[in-house]
């Protein structure tokens, strides 16, 4: 059994497990990452950052990887109803201050190469893949200490002062340390296609459907394509892969704007589950969790992403004076860094679970719509502009967010 050691192991190094490791570099802390995957997987999904976090990456000198490799600029989003009417058509430059007043969008597969090449540029940070995370090394007292890891070539106990869970929805670390969480699935998905953008569609613009018959969404990743998930209702993917893309992409037609000028590259069915949790708790003896291990979202605001690297952003705020201090990471010792960052993520899952309910509502008319907003925050701007914040602004407060579960936006001033 190999042996090796750290101050801080990573376990996880998608998009959380990156960013961390990313606001780690030059903190004089040793990093390891641990990355079960032998090579960046082809996913469909996660291709949108918004500004706050464009922000971001410029400030972490990333934001030239993702324009190197194709990354483009989104300036509106609009959303149309089941009358084919304008629900929403908002200048992204309201959102946020200049420079960075814009999204950006790339395949998530070529996203997560443009931070790996940050990470490993990282003189402290070591990135390595094909090995998974099997359980947790403790001290006498029960702290976490390290992770033992398996892989191709035996195992290796990776020691170091703090472990973060960086590993997803289905988190081991969290299991491990016995954070308990309900993990909710939607009683719909979404086929995720990528298709030729319609000319009809500015390639700067992301449109989002409201129709009658369920919602599309479509999202430019290139100049030329768009991601598109389309709902589907309990037992219509099992119909779907019966007749087959082609007859789906006629269907389509039939159901939304734009998708007669449109034309499907996907051959295969590449499906999306729609989960929802959070943890009661982030932190525990020796180990934080960062990311989907902490909290999954429904993909409405498109945010799932984003709070990743929020955390990342914070949870390095917190690790390295703590560490640099010489402190032993207990979890009372690491509860600050989930208090600053709880009642924002609370914030976004509670109003992307209201948002879901109106976009996979098949509204009928107009006038549906109307009252559907009456009772969800889908489309307040006052919402938004919490949810798309800048990093560094004041949390949600429990009041704001008592407010939001009423169905009520309240200022912070307030």
């Amino acid at each position: 059994m190999n042996e090796t050691k750290c101050d801080v192991v990573i376990v996880g190094g998608a998009v959380a497990g990156m960013m961390l490791a990313i606001n780690l570099i030059d903190s004089g802390l040793d990093v390891v990452v641990l990355e079960t995957q032998k090579e960046i997987p082809e996913l469909k999904r996660g291709d949108l950052l918004s500004p706050s976090t464009v922000k971001e990456l410029a400030r972490l000198d990333v934001l030239e990887n993702f324009k190197r490799r194709g990354a483009i600029e989104l300036h509106s989003w609009l959303a149309l109803g089941p009358e084919g009417e304008t629900l929403i058509d908002l200048p992204l430059e309201l959102t946020a201050p200049a420079p960075y007043n814009y999204c950006i969008a790339l395949p998530h597969p070529l996203l997560q190469a443009a931070l790996a090449e940050r990470v490993e540029a990282g003189g402290n940070v070591r990135f390595v893949r094909a090995l998974r995370a099997t359980g947790l090394i403790r001290d006498a007292g029960g702290t976490a200490v390290g992770v033992v890891a398996a892989g191709r070539d035996g195992t290796m106990n990776i020691h170091a002062r703090l472990v973060v869970g960086c590993d997803g929805t289905s988190s081991m670390i969290r299991q491990e340390v016995g954070i308990e969480t309900e993990l909710e699935t939607y009683p719909y998905s979404y086929l995720m296609l990528t298709a030729e953008r319609s000319p009809d569609q500015p390639s700067d613009r992301q449109t989002e459907i409201w129709g009658a018959e369920g919602f599309c969404g479509m999202f430019p990743i290139t100049p030329d394509h768009v991601r598109c998930p389309v709902q589907a209702a309990a037992g219509e993917l099992k119909r779907w892969r019966s007749i087959g893309i082609a007859a789906v992409h006629e269907e389509l037609k039939r159901r939304f704007p734009y998708w007669d000028k449109m034309r499907p590259l996907d051959e295969g069915f590449y499906t999306y589950k729609i989960l929802k949790h959070h943890a009661p708790s982030y932190v525990a003896d020796g180990v934080i969790l960062v990311g989907d291990s902490a909290h999954t979202t429904p993909p409405y605001y498109g945010m799932g992403m984003n709070m990743a690297m929020r955390d990342a952003h914070h949870a390095a705020l917190h690790i390295v004076p703590l560490l640099e201090a010489g402190e032993k990471p207990t979890a009372e010792a690491l509860k600050p860094y989930e208090m600053r960052v709880r009642n924002f993520n609370d914030y976004v899952v509670t109003a992307s679970s209201l948002y879901g309910r109106v976009a996979a509502g098949h509204p009928q008319s107009h006038a549906e719509v109307e009252t559907a907003l009456e009772h969800s925050l889908a489309l307040d701007p006052g919402a938004m502009s919490i949810i798309y914040g800048d990093y560094d602004s004041p949390p949600p407060s429990d009041e704001q967010l008592q407010a939001l579960r009423e169905g009520r936006v309240l200022e912070a001033a307030q």
